[in-house]
């Protein structure tokens, strides 16, 4: 049985398939949950230290990378596409990085934790916009994506609360 992320009149939902293949998902949810280790691990620091310097800036830089990350996939979907990618996604997958770059400069912690809130949850919703189109990633990858994007998104909120602290 194999997961994919359904968008259906607007609205988001993870449901089980059955397909002739089976999808091995398994490694790619692991390294997905792994990788946002860091962040909780990161805000939850910032909650219990009070505004950690180090901690914060952590979450900034990871949080850019994240999302030249998230660029960096939405480039190999659309190279994979056997009609060849089109501007349009290309554009899609280097925009992320131009979003990032500002990102790594010295700019306030409150404006870069915003940025990057924003910027990942917009990259989720065009993602899933595309996977309905049928020109982004297969479903399954929005089902690992879906619950990976909360996690991110949580531990910036938790390190926006423990910021204020």
């Amino acid at each position: 049985m194999a997961c994919e992320a359904v968008l259906k009149n607007d609205r988001v939902s993870v449901v089980a398939s059955e397909s002739p293949e089976k999808l091995e998902t398994g490694a790619a949810q692991f390294l997905a949950y792994f990788a946002a280790a860091p962040l909780l691990a990161s805000a939850l620091y910032i909650v219990g230290a009070g505004a950690a310097p180090a901690a914060m800036n952590f979450m900034a830089l990871y949080g850019a990378a994240l999302i030249i990350f998230f660029g960096g996939v939405r480039w190999g979907v659309a190279v994979m596409r056997p009609e060849g990618p089109s501007m349009r996604a290309l554009l899609g997958a280097v925009l992320p990085l131009a979003i990032a770059l500002p990102l790594f400069l010295p700019l306030s912690l409150t404006y870069k934790f915003a940025a990057i809130m924003v910027v990942v949850g917009l990259l989720l919703l065009d993602d899933l916009q595309a996977t309905r189109r049928g020109s982004g990633a297969p479903g399954w990858y929005l089902a690992v994506r879906l619950p990976l994007t909360v996690l991110i998104e949580l531990a910036f909120l938790i390190a926006f609360v423990g910021e204020g602290k």
